[in-house]
């Protein structure tokens, strides 16, 4: 609840694949627990202008993507974009490197938060 900021107003948006954990637990049980909306894509390869025109068009307040996926989104250059709901991004696994937290801040308005962890620590 903490990390995501989700509350029942919120859309959540997870790029994660459904054979990953992290789909799991940012896809359905921490948005369903904080009674917020899981939003679903079909999206069979990660590509910044879909997620970028898909961030968009729809009102999705919450969004989370691996920090590979931040590091595509950056050099896409999201300033080209507007999110007109979107004020809270999270990621986690491998460390993200300082400069993309700038850029995308730069870019879209919005920070990234950080979470460490490993699929059996289920961070919520």
């Amino acid at each position: 609840r903490r990390w995501l900021g989700l509350t029942p107003s919120d859309v959540m948006w997870n790029t994660s694949d459904t054979g990953w954990a992290k789909s799991a637990y940012g896809s359905v049980f921490s948005p369903w627990i904080c009674g917020a909306c899981v939003f679903i894509h079909n999206l069979p390869q990660f590509q910044p202008e879909i997620i970028g025109n898909t961030l968009s068009k729809y009102p999705i307040t919450t969004f989370c993507t691996a920090p590979t996926g931040f590091r595509m989104l950056v050099q896409h250059d999201m300033s080209r974009y507007k999110f007109p709901s979107l004020k809270h991004c999270v990621t986690g696994g491998e460390a993200l490197n300082p400069e993309v937290f700038s850029q995308w801040r730069t870019q879209t308005g919005v920070d990234i938060h950080e979470g460490y962890g490993q699929t059996e620590t289920v961070r919520l």
